[in-house]
């Protein structure tokens, strides 16, 4: 751990007097999935039938080795649905290898938890969009039991935690959601985020975005197992963050090859109301926030052990 930590002190050394090299490697591999999700701006823009839409092993691999040498050290793999991604025999448990294998520190993926868990990455990301009822009227029938079934039965010995995305569906519905996430042993905790649209009529008005996060502040402070920093959570309610985003921390590369440094939604309307709960955490990084660097980096830096 302690050379883990080296290694990332080196790159905010190096950050700190003006280098632009990214720190974390987001490859969105695919963008297929088995869900129809009310909330998603995948399925409600279209884009999975345009174009090219998924990378091949190969791309994936290079991409991987490119922006090693630049300075990633941690990868996620984001879709779609990352679990049913594959490319001629190879899914995603050979890309998870392959990113270990090349030196990736910390290697995660983003999951809906209706499919395979994939047990040789560091962190697991599964989507929760409230209790029950409410995570099948945004996912469809039968989809909260199938992900609580695969959590409970998988002997992933990494960090599992939870991802929800509010919006005017869920909204009332944080404790709830949080509870769920703190009465599970399998779950290390919940990170919250706002919607970044489209879709745009279920996106929360500012107001509504501060009353949140007053409740998720209340909610951690009592011990909910609440993943976002503090300070970041203060500014989960600044909403355009098109001149204060730290683009270059992470890099992306999309399904139809395209390479960004920094966000795919830069220089859109969709910036200017941004949700990302990643966006905050990485500034105060960058800035050298102790508390949140403390906060964050056990689970979203480190290797499993």
């Amino acid at each position: 751990m302690a050379m883990e930590m080296l290694g990332y002190a080196k790159w905010w050394l190096r950050s700190f007097f003006g280098s632009k090299a990214p720190l974390v490697n987001t490859l969105i591999i695919h963008y297929g999935c088995n869900l129809r999700c009310k909330h998603c701006s995948i399925h409600s823009s279209n884009i999975e039938h345009l174009g090219k839409n998924k990378l091949s092993y190969d791309e994936v691999v290079n991409d991987l080795r490119s922006q090693f040498k630049r300075g990633a050290r941690i990868a996620y793999f984001e879709g779609g649905e990352t679990t049913l991604w594959e490319d001629n025999g190879k899914d995603l448990g050979d890309l998870i290898k392959a990113a270990k294998d090349i030196g990736y520190k910390n290697v995660g993926y983003t999951t809906n938890g209706t499919q395979r868990m994939f047990t040789g990455s560091d962190i697991i990301s599964v989507s929760l969009d409230g209790p029950r009822d409410m995570h099948d009227t945004i996912r469809g029938d039968g989809v909260y039991d199938k992900l609580m079934d695969n959590i409970a039965n998988t002997d992933f010995t990494g960090a599992i935690y939870a991802n929800m995305v509010i919006n005017k569906y869920n909204l009332d519905l944080i404790e709830e959601t949080a509870k769920v996430v703190k009465d599970n042993e399998k779950l290390t905790g919940i990170i919250f985020n706002f919607i970044t649209p489209p879709p745009y009529d279920i996106a929360l008005t500012n107001d509504e975005k501060k009353k949140a996060i007053a409740k998720i502040r209340e909610l951690k402070k009592n011990g909910h197992p609440i993943l976002n920093s503090k300070k970041g959570l203060e500014l989960l309610a600044e909403e355009d963050w098109s001149k204060k985003c730290p683009y270059y921390v992470t890099v992306f590369v999309l399904p139809d090859g395209t390479h960004k440094d920094g966000c795919p939604m830069a220089g859109t309307d969709s910036c200017k109301e941004c949700g990302f709960a990643a966006v905050r955490e990485y500034y105060l990084v960058k800035r050298g926030n102790p508390f949140t660097i403390t906060e964050m980096s056990s689970i979203f830096a480190m290797s499993k052990k």
